[in-house]
């Protein structure tokens, strides 16, 4: 969005739509049945990584899409930048100290995105997942992994069925976990 654009207050329908998308993905990754014993630990980490799946999967359905999923995709980016940046104020932490820790989180989501896509039409997603907090002694089992690949093929799927417009609009439903 340029200078003007937002000096001007113009409406911008992807950051509009990208905000709507953030905060369906959002609730969704706080869904319970992420969380628990052999499964994703509930902590920030947790569900950083549980968001981080779901808004890789869109972002892999935007791939398809010219221009206007590209834009989309950034605004999506942009809107959770701008969260992270939010929950990092409200702990207490100065701008200084945001612009700091922002930098390594925003690189550790690109890297769980590039993980995520690139083993998501493969059974990778149960890998990527069981590696992410078996260093903190927290392990998934494998029924769990199982069930969180095939939501993950799942829901990739459902959204490649759908156009811009519906994704961009939150007109879809998440498969049973």
């Amino acid at each position: 969005m340029g200078f003007f654009t937002r000096l001007f207050g113009r409406d911008d329908a992807a950051k509009r739509d990208a905000a709507s998308l953030y905060a369906k993905l959002m609730q969704q990754s706080r869904n319970p049945q992420f969380y628990g014993e052999n499964r994703f630990p509930d902590s920030y980490d947790g569900r950083i990584d549980v968001l981080t799946l779901h808004i890789a999967i869109v972002l892999e359905a935007l791939r398809s899409f010219d221009e206007q999923g590209q834009r989309l995709s950034q605004a999506l980016f942009d809107e959770m930048k701008d969260d992270f940046e939010i929950a990092l104020r409200e702990e207490g932490i100065s701008d200084a100290g945001v612009k700091k820790r922002i930098k390594p989180m925003i690189q550790l989501f690109y890297t769980r995105v590039k993980d995520y896509t690139e083993s998501l039409p493969m059974d990778g997603i149960k890998s990527v997942a069981a590696n992410l907090h078996e260093k903190d002694g927290f392990k998934m089992s494998s029924t769990f992994l199982d069930e969180l690949q095939l939501y993950s093929v799942t829901f990739r799927q459902t959204l490649s069925d759908k156009t811009l417009g519906e994704i961009a609009s939150s007109q879809f439903n998440f498969p049973d976990l």
